[in-house]
This record gives C-alpha cells, structure tokens and sequence, in this order.
C-alpha cells in the first residue's frame, strides 16, 4: 500500500481530486462494511471501476437500456454455456450482430462512471491506493478525467436530495 486512510476524513470525492491532481497510476480500494469498489487510473485519469454489490452486469445493462433484449442476451449466454466458453458476452454479441462494438464501449464507460457517482457519499469505510497496478483482462478502457465525474456526481446527489 502506498497510500491509505479513513473514508470520514477525505471522502471519494477528495481523494479522486487528490488522485487527479497528483496524477497518480495504480489502483485505489474503497471498502466498507457491506462494499468494495476498486478503481484504476492512469496519470490521474480514471481507466476502469468496479463494485462488488448492485453492479449490473452488461448483459443487464444493454437490456435496461434498450440495445439488446432478453432473447438476445439468453443466446450469447447459452452459446458461452453450451461452449464452455470464457469469451466475453459482448464480444459474442458484437458477432451475432446485435450491437456494435461502438456500443459495447459506450455501455462499458457508462457502467464504469456509474460506479464513482455509486461511492461519491460514501463516508465511513477505508481507503489504499497501490501505484502502478494496470486493469487485468480489460480491453475497453475510460480514460477521462475525474473532475468532470465529480461534478456530475455532486450534482446527482444534490438532485436527490432536494427530491
């Protein structure tokens, strides 16, 4: 661990801008009692996030928003099943022609950016950033910065709590 510390004395959204600024590489952990999310930057950009509970899976998500539908995803899944194969749903999906890999991307960065506005209110937990740890097994990266993601964050919970 290179860095670390208490969620209730910087929360996410501090260390994000602390990550941004420095233009740290490596990735960062975020735990609770009931969660961990991990992120992964480059130079200060945020390339890749994941959560361990709610997340979606991107079968789940193209269906939510209308790119694929049910049989379509019931397909890929049987073919990976019939198979025994470690191919990525999307990839099979990109092949059965029911979406294209421009797509597939756009999904992967909206569920990536879902993840940091998931942990922004986050307030009790702990935090470790591990410099120079790469994304293992991912080929569709992000690579924005984490100002704009903040702001959005702030500005859907600030939404929410007005109602």
């Amino acid at each position: 661990m290179d860095l670390g510390g208490d969620l209730s004395v910087m929360d996410p959204s501090m260390i994000f801008q602390v990550t941004g600024i420095c233009g740290l590489t490596g990735k960062m952990k975020l735990i609770t009692i009931d969660n961990v999310a991990s992120f992964w930057f480059k130079e200060g950009g945020l390339l890749y996030a994941t959560i361990d509970t709610r997340r979606k899976k991107i079968g789940e998500f193209l269906i939510e928003n209308g790119i694929i539908t049910e049989e379509q995803l019931d397909e890929a899944l049987e073919e990976t099943r019939k198979k025994k194969s470690d191919r990525r749903i999307g990839n099979i999906l990109i092949e059965r022609g029911y979406l294209d890999y421009d797509t597939l991307e756009n999904a992967i960065h909206e569920q990536i950016k879902e993840v940091v506005y998931e942990v922004l209110p986050w307030n009790k937990g702990q935090f470790v950033f591990f410099s120079s740890v790469e994304p293992e097994h991912e080929d569709i990266l992000l690579d924005i910065r984490m100002d704009h993601l903040i702001l959005e964050g702030l500005k859907r919970i600030d939404e929410a709590a007005r109602g």
